[in-house]
């Protein structure tokens, strides 16, 4: 991207990639030693794909847990090859590994040529049997060693059986990677990434970081879990979360995909501004415009970026488009709107520029004074309708709060006051005071 100052952070913590054929437990063990649910988890191969990452702490030692995708070595397909890269990159950038194997379905041709590739990498290696429930399940051992480890963990992820070992073992040989912690730094900027299977968010992350982190397709529902990245552009930190595809309700019907829009509306919960990506081809649905409520509603910042203009600017001009955009979806209407092509890297940074203007409206605050210096502006150019053969006055205002921006304004009947009017207080602050991107949260008490 030209002008760009976009760089990926320096890792300072020791990283531990987690690796194995599909289905062998790799993201209920990357869950149960993070503390989270943040890898989905299904008995179904396949369902991780791209790397996910979680800061983890044991015995002292602070370091980063890398879950991956499944080892299918002889798979050829897209998805496939997109994953098998993503692993490979886990193992260019982590420090130590942890090989997981399947007790249940033994040692297979599979895990041999997956040993193989890791080794090359020439790294500490700590090879885990998960799935041993029970003590009558150690003698399955034994054909594991045939590969010629030293030392073998068993393990069972999903009920914590025999961690404490393996993660003094592991903190034990992470202590000689420890680099300096840096966690109580300012807090990042994190950017939910939402949007309809396939309007390319994963194609749009991958333009931001300049790097292929996220698995792409034109397959739909490629990306499954919210996976974090973070960056660094203008010396400011951000993380960037990209997340599945929302479809609506009625169309999802798997339960994996039940769990990945679970994730994405969680992603939108935690994260401060939300990038809403709009296919400038499809045009925007009901979908988009259900998204924007479900954004506000939760409080955050919302930025629109209409990706793949490249297809349609030759015969729309972004002024035409973006009115057409605002009759479908008016309640987001003091949004910013990005025009961008993250396949020809056009405009990403513009992304992130946006992302920092709204951030600094959802904190701005007004003095009271001020404020209530524009109220009697406002009032005298509309007053609030009687109610009932009473006059409805209201006397002050003041803010309450950011992140949203809250305000409480007093009445004598603040019941009585319609919803109309108080559309006409908000439309009023943004006139004097923008709030760019901002949904505002207007609360009417009596004095």
């Amino acid at each position: 991207m030209e002008g760009s100052r976009i760089e990926t952070v320096k890792r300072n913590l020791p990283l531990v990639a987690i690796i194995g054929r599909p289905n062998v437990g790799k993201s209920t063990l990357f869950n149960r030693i993070s503390g989270s649910k943040k890898a989905i988890v299904e008995d179904i191969p396949g369902v991780t794909r791209d790397r996910n990452y979680a800061r983890c702490e044991y015995n002292g030692v602070s370091f980063m847990l890398c879950d991956t995708g499944g080892f299918d070595v002889g798979s050829k397909d897209s998805i496939a090859l997109g994953v098998k890269k993503q692993i490979e990159r886990a193992l260019e950038e982590s420090d130590v590994i942890v090989y997981l194997f399947d007790v249940t379905e033994g040692l297979l041709p599979e895990d041999e040529e997956g040993i193989r590739i890791i080794r090359k990498a020439n790294k500490p290696v700590f090879y885990v049997v998960n799935k041993i429930d029970s003590e009558k399940k150690i003698k399955d051992l034994s054909e594991f060693y045939a590969l010629g480890m030293d030392r073998i963990f068993p393990i069972s992820a999903l009920h914590g059986r025999n961690l404490t070992e393996l993660l003094e073992s592991l903190t034990l040989a992470l202590r000689a990677f420890q680099g300096e912690d840096t966690s109580e730094e300012e807090e990042p900027l994190k950017i939910a990434i939402i949007g309809r299977p396939n309007t390319g968010k994963s194609s749009i992350v991958n333009a931001i970081v300049g790097d292929e982190r996220m698995i792409t397709s034109e397959i739909p529902g490629t990306t499954r879990d919210a996976i974090d990245t973070e960056i660094v552009f203008h010396k400011r930190r951000f993380v960037i979360i990209d997340t599945a595809g929302i479809r609506k309700k009625s169309k999802v019907n798997t339960v994996v995909e039940v769990k990945s829009v679970a994730s994405a509306i969680k992603t939108i919960e935690r994260s401060d501004i939300v990038n809403l990506i709009v296919d400038a081809h499809e045009g925007v649905s009901h979908q988009e415009a259900s998204l924007v409520h479900t954004v506000l509603n939760y409080g955050k910042g919302l930025v629109i970026v209409v990706n793949k203009w490249d297809l349609v600017e030759t015969r729309m001009e972004e002024e035409e488009y973006l009115r057409l955009l605002r009759a479908r979806i008016p309640h987001a209407s003091f949004c910013p709107c990005i025009f961008v092509s993250a396949l020809k890297k056009k405009n990403i940074d513009k992304i992130l520029y946006a992302d920092i203007q709204v951030d600094s409206e959802m904190k701005k605050r007004i003095e009271t004074s001020e404020l209530n210096r524009a109220l009697t502006s406002i009032l005298e150019e509309r007053q609030p309708p009687s109610a009932g053969g009473r006059t409805v006055k209201i006397y002050y205002a003041t803010q309450v709060g950011i992140c949203p921006p809250s305000f409480v304004f007093f009445s004598n009947h603040p019941q009585s006051i319609p919803a109309h009017y108080k559309k006409y207080l908000e439309n009023s602050l943004r006139e004097r005071y923008g709030f760019l991107g901002c949904p505002l949260r207007l609360k009417f008490k009596k004095k």
